[in-house]
């Protein structure tokens, strides 16, 4: 070997290895992560508490960075600059920030339609926690809205204390320390920055190893709303807007700034590019002969000061709530929408970190949801860095040809932009609604879940149900003890009493008091038949002693306990309408025609029936045999139904063109119970007695929680994953 040789290959040795960035790393970790979740499946879901905790460091220092850099920001100021920034670099910032939400708000239609059913839930009956706006935004306590979290009062804070320290001469003593401080808090999320390829491994392997591909499909819609509002609001609502007002064209005003743009793309981070976003500010005026000492001084102002300001890029968070609220099934028309997105950009004024679950908790969405927020913005953040740097870029741009008095309307340009403007939006939105959905599989399911649910308990294979005129009884209501020496206990039923006795898809008798009566009978070691009865003859019925108990959700009234004996109360339920979806609103505004002149239709006489009939004397109110002819008759006879709020979100699962409508400050709640003959007291206590038990045992509340709150309705299959499924691992294959 020659020397030449052995030096080159010493010297080759001696390089050191190029380092892998950090956005490689991360990309890594978020690919390994879902290769984990594919391979382990549901045994990576405590990798989930990893991604919480790395989430949690991320907040640590939000609050505190935004005081120091927003009062150090402003305070660095003089008088003039903050004035000229404040009128004319603000002016341009609502302007887009505007724009910005009407353009967000259209990607909702984009969205497949599709039915979200879901089961009654507690949450319904608190309502969304209420905040005091003037605490949200008035920061009377500074340190109150610091523990709180009330970011848009700590904003607005900052922003007074920043402007107040312009006009005072010695400020450099607080000022420095302020600079400092948010060094040192830029240094603590670098370090915490470190970790970011753990927490980012940890959440994508527990979402990977744990979402349903039905759930994934859905994630699709968000990742092209996100795409296509990127691409709309970065190549042409914000180049479209500056290219009205000043002498630029729209060609340079996209195409100077490009090499910016794409190294955010690629770097997924906009304060690396600031200073090449100041220079090309500078060269586009140069380029038409406008800059100067002055316009060159704008630039280098404006964009370190608008960095500190909420961008569009950051207000695409607003995309993912819009999806969440379609996720969830909820409908979020402009008027909620507007006023929550305006909550949102100020609290953008912080983090994401705290702004996604704030607004989550306003709109009563599930806060598990943020997971999937972190998880997708590993995709979302590069579209969100390439959307806020062309934002800080036109800010620049507009805000320097203001103060530097070249900025005119350009009525040609503003006609041309408006008429190309509904042809632009119409193609694209048009296009991503037909990609989504041929896409997105949008079947509603959850009608099926509920005509399949089976017992929650273990129960004879066969069960007898009879009519009282196939059998003969003594004519008189019978004891425990006599019951117990037959060893046939008889329970009359309602049919369709939906969800506490209806038959399944597959014919079997099911439901919350099919349950606890066929845990009764085997306890009581004696044979179960239930008896269905009609809501005219059931009290007749039951003193005459065709059957025992009584069950189906029945309500305890003041009229009812003058006839039958009643047990203690089983479940507390809550009153609540069920109209057509399409009449919710109408309903709702009590002065309209289709208020004042309502038809319900009720299974018996509810106890708040009075009441109603009094606040509104012009409503008629007619008792049917069961709930089930309210929805066969679609709309035809009856304009509501009056029934626990319970049973009706279970309906309208089965029929998914209804909705309910509660009033959790007018319409109360009431105790539904078992009933048996008058005068029955040895039954009665017996009863009374072992409704206790199960209550304490825990039985009760185990089957609200599956056949009234849902919980487990859905089988659920362990999540395919190739130690299961293909190499068999801990399967009994």
């Amino acid at each position: 070997m020659s020397v030449n040789t052995q030096s080159e290959k010493i010297e080759i040795m001696s390089k050191p290895k190029k380092k892998l960035s950090m956005s490689t790393v991360v990309l890594l970790s978020f690919a390994v992560g879902i290769v984990c979740g594919l391979i382990f499946g549901e045994t990576v879901a405590w990798m989930s508490v990893i991604g919480d905790a790395f989430i949690k460091l991320l907040q640590m220092t939000v609050i505190p960075y935004i005081i120091v850099s927003l009062i150090s920001s402003l305070g660095t100021l003089s008088y003039e600059q903050a004035k000229s920034l404040g009128i004319n670099v603000g002016k341009l910032m609502l302007i887009i920030w505007l724009f910005g939400l009407v353009v967000m708000y259209s990607i909702k239609w984009t969205f497949p339609e599709w039915e979200a059913g879901e089961f009654f839930s507690l949450t319904i009956l608190d309502g969304p926690s209420s905040v005091n706006m003037l605490d949200l935004y008035i920061p009377s306590n500074p340190f109150f809205s610091m523990s709180n979290s009330y970011i848009p009062a700590i904003v607005l804070f900052c922003i007074a204390t920043g402007i107040a320290l312009i006009s005072i001469k010695d400020k450099d003593p607080l000022i420095k320390p302020l600079l400092l401080l948010g060094e040192a808090f830029n240094k603590i999320t670098q370090y915490i920055v470190k970790l970011m390829p753990l927490g980012i491994f940890a959440m994508t392997a527990a979402t990977a190893g744990t979402m349903e591909f039905d759930e994934f499909q859905k994630l699709q819609v968000y990742f092209a709303a996100h795409i296509v509002m990127t691409i709309l609001l970065t190549y042409w609502v914000l180049p479209a807007i500056v290219a009205t007002f000043t002498p630029f064209s729209y060609r340079d005003i996209v195409g100077i700034a490009n090499d910016a743009m794409v190294t955010a793309f690629a770097a997924g981070n906009i304060f690396i590019i600031l200073p090449l976003l100041i220079e090309r500010t500078k060269e586009l005026f140069h380029k038409y002969n406008l800059g100067d000492k002055d316009t060159d001084n704008y630039a280098n102002i404006i964009i370190p000061v608008v960095f500190s300001f909420p961008n569009l890029g950051k207000l695409l968070t607003i995309v993912f709530v819009l999806f969440a609220a379609w996720f969830s099934g909820e409908e979020l028309d402009f008027f909620s929408y507007f006023p929550m997105a305006i909550n949102g950009l100020v609290s953008l004024f912080g983090s994401v970190y705290l702004t996604i679950p704030m607004l989550l908790d306003s709109l009563e969405l599930s806060s598990d949801l943020f997971q999937l927020y972190m998880v997708s913005s590993l995709f979302t953040s590069r579209f969100t860095s390439l959307l806020a740097a062309m934002n800080i870029f036109i800010l620049a741009v507009g805000g320097t040809a203001m103060l530097a008095g070249v900025a005119k309307i350009s009525m040609r340009r503003l006609v041309i932009y408006s008429a190309l403007s509904p042809v632009v939006f119409g193609g694209v939105l048009l296009a991503t609604t037909l990609l989504l959905n041929t896409l997105v599989n949008t079947e509603y399911k959850m009608g099926e879940v509920v005509a399949d649910m089976t017992t929650a308990s273990e129960v004879p294979e066969q069960v007898s149900t009879y009519s009282w005129d196939d059998q003969q009884s003594s004519g008189q209501p019978r004891s425990i003890v006599e019951i117990k020496k037959s060893g046939v206990l008889r329970v009359g039923y309602n049919p369709v009493q939906i969800p506490f006795s209806y038959f399944n898809s597959k014919g079997v008798l099911v439901g919350f008091d099919i349950d606890m009566m066929t845990k009764l009978a085997a306890e009581l070691e004696v044979e179960l038949v239930f008896v269905p009865y009609e809501a005219k003859t059931v009290i007749s019925a039951i003193n005459q002693g065709q059957f025992d108990i009584g069950i189906s959700g029945i309500q305890m009234t003041t009229q009812r306990l003058q006839v039958v004996d009643f047990t203690t109360p089983v479940l507390s339920l809550h009153y609540t309408f069920v109209v057509k979806d399409y009449r919710a609103d109408a309903i709702v505004a009590q002065d309209t025609t289709a208020a004042k002149s309502l038809r319900v239709a009720s299974v018996g006489d509810y106890a708040i029936t009075p009441l109603l009939k009094k606040k509104y004397p012009s409503w008629t109110f007619d008792r049917i045999e069961s709930d089930g002819l309210f929805f066969g008759d679609d709309g035809e006879t009856w304009d509501a139904l009056l029934i626990s709020l319970e049973a009706g979100k279970t309906w309208t699962m089965l029929y998914p063109d209804y909705t309910t409508l509660y009033n959790r400050d007018e319409i109360k709640s009431f105790p539904a119970s078992y009933v048996v003959a008058l005068g029955n007291t040895p039954l009665l206590k017996f009863m009374n007695s072992w409704l206790a038990i199960q209550t304490s045992s825990g039985k009760i509340d185990s089957l609200y929680k599956y056949w009234i709150l849902g919980e487990n309705a859905k089988p659920k299959k362990a999540r395919w994953s190739v130690i299961k499924d293909v190499l068999h691992w801990g399967s009994d294959k």
